[in-house]
């Protein structure tokens, strides 16, 4: 672990206040020392690292880059719905949230023609990804509304089953 910490510190990597995810944890730094490495996670947990998974997992460090990070919502609806309408209701609702960055502009994707839907991801970035999962579920409340505001039906699994009868 020591050795570990030398080279983080070395390396430079990780710093205070960067944003990581490790095996599934997510946290921001906020201390690096030799043995271990502290982080805080959006439900105010303290994460005490030990600093050789930095070299035997992947890290994410989601602020090297910088503070913005792109992020999204998937939805899908049902099959005769108004694809256009739905990309309009979309990207209006991600340009009204204060949280989601004005440039870049947020983006619609119609990804795929799946079983029982058609589906949609509206992509949009942030300064601040530790609270992505607050924006998002501000996002799905809003869709939620407006599809039903606007007559978009959500999709459910369908299938259809045929009867054959034998004639003996």
């Amino acid at each position: 672990d020591i050795i570990s910490g030398i080279f983080i510190l070395v390396d430079q990597s990780v710093h205070v206040g960067d944003i990581i995810e490790l095996e599934g944890k997510v946290g921001r730094v906020l201390e690096i020392r030799l043995r271990t490495t502290r982080a805080v996670t959006i439900d105010n947990k303290v994460l005490v690292i030990p600093n050789h998974l930095y070299l035997t997992n992947i890290l994410f460090n989601w602020t090297e880059n910088g503070t913005e990070t792109r992020e999204s919502v998937d939805v899908g609806v049902a099959y005769g719905s108004d694809v256009e309408l739905v990309k309009k209701i979309l990207l209006n609702i991600a340009k009204a949230q204060p949280a989601v960055l004005k440039s870049p502009a947020p983006k619609v994707l119609f990804t795929d023609f799946a079983d029982s839907s058609l589906n949609f991801k509206i992509a949009f970035s942030l300064n601040n990804s530790f609270e992505v999962r607050f924006t998002q579920s501000n996002i799905r409340f809003e869709i939620d509304k407006a599809f039903r505001e606007n007559d978009v039906s959500l999709p459910f699994p369908q299938r259809d089953v045929h009867v054959y009868s034998q004639k003996n």
